[in-house]
């Protein structure tokens, strides 16, 4: 099957980075693009353009890749749900609109021209566009940072200085009064770009190359069958951190031991591409109240060191404590994660049992007992944020519609156990402040009930979950192993970048949404930079065309000061 149309560029993935990605390259006029998206439009489902619909978008099975990872030895041999967001806007459709930046010092760990002092500026001009503010307090929110207060952390305003440890306050969110403000919002939805499209419904099938391991085509599934699609330029991929590698190997890119046992033919070998994979595991500790909390966003968030023993810089933050009201979305939550629990996973694959379950979890919130015990449950939400344990993406199948085989490899390193129970006792320490006991603080989990660390270990190993930070897979360094320079190009191949959570080296304490969206703007950087020094203007160049590689590179200049 041959090609039939060429892109100068080509975006696999409209999340977070690709929406960005994309319209930068659209807007610096440098050739064509073409945007694939697996997922729907985000106007089919309206609920991912609100700022009061994460909710139900997170329970909306149009908008989610649903995925169990491998069994997890040391979480009760468990196989955690591992789901991400689809469809444009990718997992900052569904997610809680929270922007977070990181810490200096967890981007200490990352290569050289990737610091503080290099990304900062990149995200200051995302927040602008996304113009980033915080949500007013509430009672509730005023009692949680209080008592935090109380515990030990103080205070602070504002949670993207890049001085996070130590510290509580309201994070920032993407939004906008009533809309969602991510990055197909902010970047893409009714922008006039002429050299701009964009197919939603496609799976990316594989990626073509020649000999020389240039990419010359994509080949993709659409409801209109097999599509093939040239590459004129360069292809960059930002499916996330689950979804580049796996397309990688398809392609023939990756671990040749993968490729080989599922007949693939290697392009590349490049071991290192599936590992490094990353994540946040995080608990709630319940308690319930005297009243409802009038909260209905993660909006406070607390820092802190709970792991002294831990390879870090002194001061840096392990762990994350984010308050949670149970009311605002448990009934969501439950649809999407109880059948992970209930089902095993050739059961989970039918999603006529998913949405039995699914069904009696709607039927228990319509108990008028049930609605009123949860309407007063809220949580403190223990996030590992800086783990050592290292899991691996690898190939289940030829497939392209079959999810790859994740292994999160929680707790393979006991020093994250350590700092998760460290970071229960602190969430007990927490509840147990006068504003909480004012507020009421009954405890529910077993958890908050003792400070035996042991008997908390093993509640830690059945109450864990994913915080759907997935990150690593196609680490970004210096490095012989890394598969990825630092300018984001697949070192093995002549012209395929990775722009997505996938490249980040070591995790940061915080979310990966905005760090995502700024290795998506870095990526239209590089690339438009590197454009411009291979079409420096000639004597017979137009004078207007002069004039744009001049704004372009003027542009480039200032993006990156």
């Amino acid at each position: 099957m041959q090609p039939t149309e060429q892109y100068d560029y080509i975006v696999v993935g409209g999340g977070s980075a690709g929406c960005i990605a994309a319209a930068r390259l659209a807007e610096a006029n440098i050739g064509t693009v073409l945007l694939l998206e697996a997922g729907d439009p985000a106007e089919h489902n309206p609920e991912t353009l609100s700022a009061d619909g994460f909710v139900q978008a997170f329970a909306n099975d149009n908008v989610m890749l649903d995925r169990l990872s491998a069994a997890q030895p040391r979480c009760a041999n468990r196989h955690m749900y591992v789901g991400t967001g689809t469809g444009m806007g990718g997992s900052g459709a569904v997610n809680g609109m929270v922007y977070t930046r990181g810490d200096k010092k967890d981007f200490d760990q990352w290569p050289k021209g990737w610091r503080w002092k290099e990304v900062a500026p990149v995200f200051e001009r995302i927040e602008e566009i996304l113009r980033v503010k915080p949500r007013a307090g509430s009672e509730f929110t005023i009692t949680c940072v209080d008592a935090s207060v109380q515990a030990g952390l103080v205070r602070k305003d504002l949670l993207n200085d890049g001085d996070l440890c130590g510290h509580i306050g309201y994070q920032l969110m993407n939004y906008d009064g009533n809309k969602r403000r991510n990055s197909y919002v902010s970047f893409l939805q009714d922008k006039q770009l002429p050299n701009l499209s964009i197919i939603t419904n496609t799976r990316v099938q594989r990626i073509l190359f020649d000999e020389k391991q240039t990419a010359v085509a994509v080949e993709f599934k659409s409801p209109g069958g097999i599509r093939k699609v040239g590459i004129q330029r360069e292809i960059i991929l930002c499916a996330g951190a689950l979804e580049t590698p796996k397309l990688l190997m398809l392609s023939g890119v990756g671990p040749k031991n993968q490729a080989r046992q599922f007949n693939i033919p290697v392009v590349a070998d490049v071991p290192s591409i599936g590992r490094n994979l990353q994540d946040h595991p995080n608990v709630c500790v319940f308690y319930r109240g005297k009243r409802v909390p009038d909260s209905f966003y993660p909006q406070v968030y607390g820092f802190d060191r709970m792991n002294p023993a831990l390879p870090l810089a002194e001061k840096q933050a392990d762990t994350c404590f984010v308050f949670y009201s149970a009311a605002a979305s448990i009934q969501q939550s439950m649809q999407r994660m109880v059948p992970a629990i209930l089902l095993k996973p050739n059961a989970y694959a039918k999603r006529g049992l998913r949405n039995a379950v699914k069904q009696l979890v709607n039927a228990l919130f319509l108990v008028p007992f049930a609605k009123r015990f949860v309407s007063r449950v809220y949580g403190i939400v223990v996030i590992l944020g800086k783990p050592l344990s290292r899991g691996e993406l690898t190939l289940a199948s030829r497939d392209p519609s079959e999810p790859a085989r994740v292994n999160p490899g929680y707790f393979l390193n006991s020093a994250d156990m350590d700092t998760m129970v460290e970071g229960v006792l602190r969430a007990q320490k927490i509840a147990a402040q006068g504003a909480f006991a004012r507020w009421g603080n009954t405890a529910l989990s077993a958890a908050a009930r003792t400070q035996d660390r042991a008997a908390i270990k093993q509640w830690i190993k059945g109450a864990v979950m994913t915080t759907f930070h997935f990150a690593g897979t196609c680490r970004m360094g210096t490095q012989p192993a890394d598969p990825v320079d630092t300018r984001l190009r697949v070192k093995a191949l002549a012209n395929v970048r990775v722009a997505d959570a996938s490249v980040i080296p070591e995790i940061p304490v915080s979310a990966l949404n905005a760090p995502s969206m700024m290795i998506g703007w870095r990526a239209a950087d590089f690339i438009i930079a590197e454009r411009s020094q291979t079409t420096a203007p000639t004597r017979e160049t137009d004078n207007r065309d002069a004039d744009k590689i001049a704004s372009i590179k003027n542009t480039t200049v200032a993006q990156s000061a």
